[in-house]
């Protein structure tokens, strides 16, 4: 599965970490800089302005003094980003301080013929595509007391396997064991089903859901974000089928779940942070009780993890793949506070040999060698993170149905993981379980 993926995710991830220095320059370069003697505003600079670097994080800077060159210096950054694995070209995520701030944007960005592409009021954030970065850079450097978070779009994917011939990873070299099922016997999912995920509400944020028979009990509602015209890759169909499908042998954790199919990646698996911030508060305003996001990026968006935040805020749960490149960190969002992050685990319980190790892993579940649904109504077997994660949304359908309160379902889950011999940085609390009636 997409082998050629794990040395683009890494180089992205190198990236990642370079854009950090380099959108922290142009931060500083949008605006004042504080006085090095005591951290007080210069006098000279009257107005006081938190400036975001890419990390999501951001500091008390102060508006600094305009003029052309900088503004040139400016126009080069950008197109120095433009340039870089990692990053949808010639966009930005925005995000303003205010209502006011983000409506006169919106008019200025009309004026100057900047692309809005997608904008939210309840984010304060819009997502840009520009084409001369001189102009864009004249935005951000005449207008920075509006801007709260000047942050780039970061490619996501559904996770692809690295090259198991070529490990990088020696101490987690293990966890290639099969279950050549859905995996529902290791997670207390087998039997009578029939119920489970009923009057619940899951959105699946992924490649698209195609028809499949396994699927044709359930309600689909679907969303296509991407709206690219091409055939949908089979990978949403196979999360959407692990969480409700009903085929007789290798059925879904939750057959009676019903499904909001979120399109945000395109047929080769690829989308964007700002895609998936959008699909997030799609999930939301359709009534989705739970989102499955079976993918990931390595940059951190300030966009992306305001819409988690925003989602949590209204009591929906996200659970999100932990990543397959092998790292010690999770990928996002599932590496946010308050996402359930799953990891996967093979049919001997140990880590499987692709899944990222993090301090805040929440979870792992079945991920080598699991069968599922798949596109032209194929049953078909395959590994990843995205299975685990899919599994995971199913037990948490089922909890939801059966009355278990949302703000207590991610200590409830750690609470009844069977434990595993293994470093909870690589399978958190242990393997998810449907608890017991």
């Amino acid at each position: 599965m997409n082998s050629w993926l794990k040395p683009l995710v890494i180089l992205c991830g190198l990236f990642c970490a370079l854009s950090l220095g380099v959108l922290g320059w142009l931060t500083v370069q949008t605006t004042e800089v504080v006085d090095a003697r005591d951290g007080s505003l210069s006098p000279n600079w009257p107005q006081k302005k938190k400036a975001a670097d890419s990390g999501g994080g951001s500091s008390t800077v102060m508006i600094a003094a305009s003029n052309e060159m900088q503004v040139e210096d400016l126009a080069k950054k950008l197109d120095e980003l433009n340039r870089a694995p990692g990053l949808v070209p010639s966009e930005l995520l925005l995000t303003l301080d205010s209502p006011a701030a983000l409506a006169a944007f919106l008019k200025r960005a009309a004026e100057a013929g900047f692309e809005v592409l997608y904008s939210d009021p309840r984010l304060l954030s819009a997502r840009v595509r520009y084409g001369d970065a001189e102009a864009m850079a004249r935005e951000l450097r005449n207008n920075a007391e509006d801007y709260d978070n000047i942050g780039l779009n970061y490619l996501a994917w559904v996770p692809g396997l690295p090259d198991t011939e070529r490990q990088t990873d020696t101490a987690n070299a293990g966890g290639t064991q099969p279950f050549g099922t859905s995996g529902l016997e290791a997670i207390n999912a087998s039997g009578d089903r029939s119920n489970w995920g009923k009057g619940i509400t899951a959105a699946v944020l992924d490649t698209g859901i195609t028809d499949h028979s396994s699927l044709s009990h359930t309600q689909v509602n679907h969303y296509d974000l991407v709206k690219d015209g091409e055939a949908l890759n089979g990978h949403g169909t196979a999360m959407a089928s692990l969480i409700a499908g009903n085929d007789a042998t290798n059925g879904g954790v939750a057959p009676t779940t019903k499904l909001i199919d979120i399109r945000v990646a395109d047929s080769k698996g690829k989308s964007n942070t700002a895609l998936v911030a959008q699909g997030i508060l799609q999930a939301v305003d359709q009534g989705a009780a739970i989102i499955n996001i079976s993918l990931g990026s390595t940059g951190d968006s300030v966009v992306l993890r305001n819409a988690v935040e925003y989602a949590q805020s209204r009591g929906v749960i996200i659970v999100a793949a932990a990543g397959n490149e092998q790292q010690t960190s999770l990928a996002y969002p599932a590496g946010y506070a308050g996402v359930i992050s799953v990891a996967a685990i093979d049919a001997n319980g140990t880590q499987a040999y692709f899944s990222n190790s993090g301090s805040s892993l929440t979870i792992s579940a079945p991920g080598v060698g699991i069968v599922s649904a798949y596109d032209d109504n194929r049953m078909v077997i395959s590994s990843g993170t995205s299975q685990a994660t899919a599994l995971t949304t199913g037990v948490v359908s089922t909890m939801l149905s059966r009355g278990y309160a949302p703000q207590n379902i991610a200590q409830t889950l750690q609470d009844n993981a069977l434990p595993i011999s293994a470093p909870k940085e690589q399978v958190g609390a242990g393997l998810v379980q449907v608890p017991r009636l």
